[in-house]
């Protein structure tokens, strides 16, 4: 077989008579994986893409978009001075809103009038009838008595009388009429308006979801033209966008932001470095150039394997190019300091046979460290290791097609320095050492002190479940989280989030409200876990015949005795007195906006049942979250059968756990994948112990710093353990090959 020098000699030779040819293969690549990503590569933000999508939690949740309207809901808080001058900019914004097309806007509420007019006429039969057979009971005795007190002839010669009975009947009495004040309280106070007149609430009812970006952003212009429109119209008052869409678009906004300042900051770096380094602005154009062009032709292989981009590869592009441009800054460095010594090609060959080997075993390394990612459920790491596995190899085969060929055709001119590079001089000054035994003690007592501190660190759970801290801190995102604490302050909170619980039959519908019910049931309201629960049965209750002939034995009763009562019992009584006209609650007699709520994509209507968080739970707490999701995930109905749904909470509680579960395992992965590696490819010697022990080191060392500086762990950054072993294998494994030879 040739000697290794031999065959670099030739490929060499061969690369220069076909340097024209691979260059523009290569750029018709880079097109081709330009093309995939702009058309072929979304972006898809939603948290449920980071999970397999046979996953229960995943599957649950396709079933209900299949069933559900693609609906969300935006809104709009508007703040003025005056209540005078918050009803003339309301009024402006909804006639500009409502005369939005129907693909943006579906229905706009700026007061629940028609809601709370059904409410207010059917308020009687939305009373549980237990509560109306003990009022009837308690109605008629107190009448009985009031009957007999107003009499002037009565004399009372009963001493049988139940002192208690009676404090009991007038006390079910007073609590049935402080109910119907507080009800009637709410419902005549408007709902879109602070109690001080000066802060009214917009809702937009949206024919998409909020993972519908392009949408999204079309919604926001729009609204952005007509609060211009209104602001300029009425000056002073502040208006403000919120809710599920705005914030999705927000944060996909400084997800894509995200990825182009990383790497233009990357690439920035970089250039800065190697021109220190390098000295030469065409080494490093033509290095940049090779790693652009790869990196891109990566993603365009991401389009036709994965197929889109999650909140956890978004950013690979930064993190594939910043550790991938190691192997052409080793190889122009190898072939700057060969070219010192003799012609080009022969710098060149004598470069890449030195060069080869090592660049090698880190690139699969690298790519060990990233497929490690696949041994989990959690798609968002799959999808990493996929892309991050693949770029990495991509990178360093155009490291040694790509860039030599440029080499050839551009680099034959470039300058040559005959002194030691900036940077390296200053780097021996700063890490050189005389006394390796000094340096290794060091080295053995620093990593002792930081296996204690991550033990400790992992010991104390190291999650992030502040989700606000996984969230961006971009303007948009920030503002928009401002007016939703402006709405959850006036109006409380709630009005956007919900999770969706959809039912198999229509009776299933009262049994899993009653399943809701009992895991609060006898829980203070700290304690408890379900908000409020909407269902159509909410709305149409049972037992309307039963409870329509209660109602009119009351009105009988209050109806027989009002002109024998003396006017201030008259009075109070008059007031729980039924309307005559009142009628059995149907489907049909619903306001449309009530019927719509509970409507599905194929019409049928009162199967779904809407629930939120308790009023003490955090929806920024992930435990809390969790806590939620693992309460309505799976409901027992009372008749034996399970009832399973999903959301956000769901969602998130999911990835959490598999994070949890799978972590380590992932790390272990990656640890024996690379050792077996280096043992395999190096050897069983000192060089190999020598590039183990120094990436153990480094990364306890890392993660012992991020434990001192409270740094905590979330499902999008636990990525960086296995990516640093890799890593830590690519300097390591270059240094050592480099000192041996």
């Amino acid at each position: 077989m040739p000697r290794p020098d031999l065959l670099a000699r030739r490929y060499v030779a061969w690369l220069k008579q076909h340097s024209i040819a691979i260059i523009c293969a290569h750029l018709l690549l880079f097109g081709a994986g330009i093309y995939l990503v702009l058309f072929h590569l979304p972006l898809r933000a939603d948290f449920s893409y980071l999970l397999p999508q046979d996953a229960p939690a995943v599957r649950d949740l396709r079933k209900l978009e299949a069933r559900v309207k693609a609906s969300d809901t935006a809104l709009v808080i508007v703040e003025a001075a005056t209540p005078a001058d918050r009803a003339a900019a309301v009024t402006a914004l909804a006639e500009g809103i409502r005369a939005l097309p129907p693909t943006l806007v579906e229905h706009v509420t700026t007061d629940q009038i028609e809601i709370r007019a059904f409410l207010e006429a059917h308020r009687h039969l939305l009373v549980p009838l237990d509560d109306l057979v003990r009022a009837r009971d308690a109605l008629a005795r107190r009448i009985e008595q009031a009957k007999l007190t107003a009499n002037p002839l009565f004399i009372d010669l009963d001493d049988d009388k139940d002192p208690a009975a009676e404090t009991t009947d007038k006390e079910e009495l007073e609590q049935l009429q402080a109910r119907r004040r507080d009800a009637q309280v709410k419902l005549d106070r408007l709902s879109n308006v602070s109690a001080d007149g000066t802060t009214a609430i917009i809702q937009i009812r949206l024919p998409f979801r909020s993972t519908n970006a392009e949408r999204g952003e079309q919604l926001i212009s729009a609204l952005d033209e007509i609060r211009s429109r209104v602001a300029a119209a009425h000056p002073g008052v502040k208006i403000g966008f919120t809710g599920s869409v705005i914030t999705a678009v927000a944060e996909h906004r400084a997800i894509a932001t995200g990825m182009l300042m990383s790497s233009l900051i990357t690439g920035l770096l970089v250039a800065a470095l190697l021109a220190l380094y390098f000295r030469s602005a065409t080494l490093l154009v033509l290095l940049l150039g090779t790693l652009v062009v790869a990196t891109v032709i990566s993603f365009g292989a991401a389009a036709l394997t994965v197929g889109h981009l999650n909140a956890a590869t978004a950013f690979l592009g930064a993190i594939i190019a910043g550790n991938g441009v190691n192997f052409g800054i080793l190889l122009i460095s190898r072939f700057l300091e060969e070219r010192r010594r003799g012609e080009f090609d022969e710098a060149l060959a004598k470069s890449i046979v030195g060069t080869l080997r090592p660049t090698a075993i880190a690139s699969l390394g690298a790519a060990i460290a990233y497929g490690s990612l696949a041994a989990t459920s959690f798609k968002g790491f799959a999808d990493f290791a996929l892309i991050g596995a693949v770029g990495m190899l991509l990178i360093w085969i155009a490291s040694y097609v790509l860039l030599p060929a440029l080499l050839l055709r551009w680099g034959r001119h470039t300058r040559i320095f005959l002194g030691d590079p900036i940077v390296g001089s200053v780097l021996v000054k700063i890490l050189g050492f005389r006394r390796s035994g000094v340096v290794v003690a060091v080295a053995l007592i620093v990593a002792a002190c930081s296996t204690l501190i991550v033990a400790r660190y992992i010991a104390a759970d190291p999650f992030e479940y502040d989700i606000k801290q996984l969230r961006s801190e971009g303007k948009d995102a920030v503002i928009a989280r401002t007016w939703m604490g402006v709405s959850d302050k006036s109006f409380g909170r709630g009005i956007t989030g919900r999770t969706v619980i959809a039912a198999d039959r229509i009776d299933q519908v009262p049994l899993i409200v009653e399943a809701l019910n009992k895991i609060n049931a006898g829980l203070p309201p700290e304690k408890q876990t379900i908000g409020d629960i909407w269902s159509i049965n909410a709305f149409v209750p049972a037992d309307q015949p039963k409870k329509l002939a209660v109602l009119a034995e009351i009105r009988e009763l209050l109806d027989s005795a009002l002109d024998a009562l003396d006017e201030k019992e008259r009075t109070t009584l008059a007031e729980l007195r039924p309307p005559d006209d009142l009628h059995e609650i149907t489907l049909a007699s619903l306001p449309l906006s009530l019927r719509e709520r509970f409507t599905e994509k194929d019409g049928r209507l009162g199967y779904l049942i809407e629930i939120r968080p308790a009023n003490s739970l955090d929806e920024w707490n992930g435990r809390d979250l969790i806590r939620f999701a693992n309460a309505v995930r799976e409901l027992q109905l009372s008749d034996g059968e399970k009832v399973t749904t999903s959301g956000a909470s769901v969602i998130f509680a999911d990835i959490v756990t598999v994070i949890e579960r799978d972590g380590p395992l992932v790390t272990a992965v990656a640890t024996i994948g690379l050792i077996v590696m280096v043992v395999l490819l190096v050897g069983f010697n000192r060089r190999a112990f020598a590039v183990l022990i120094s990436t153990a080191a480094g990364s306890l060392l890392m993660v012992a710093v991020c434990a001192l500086i409270g740094i905590k762990v979330n499902f999008l950054d636990f990525v960086a353990l296995p990516i640093t072993l890799g890593l830590g294998i690519d300097y390591a494994i270059n240094i050592a090959h480099r000192h041996d030879t």
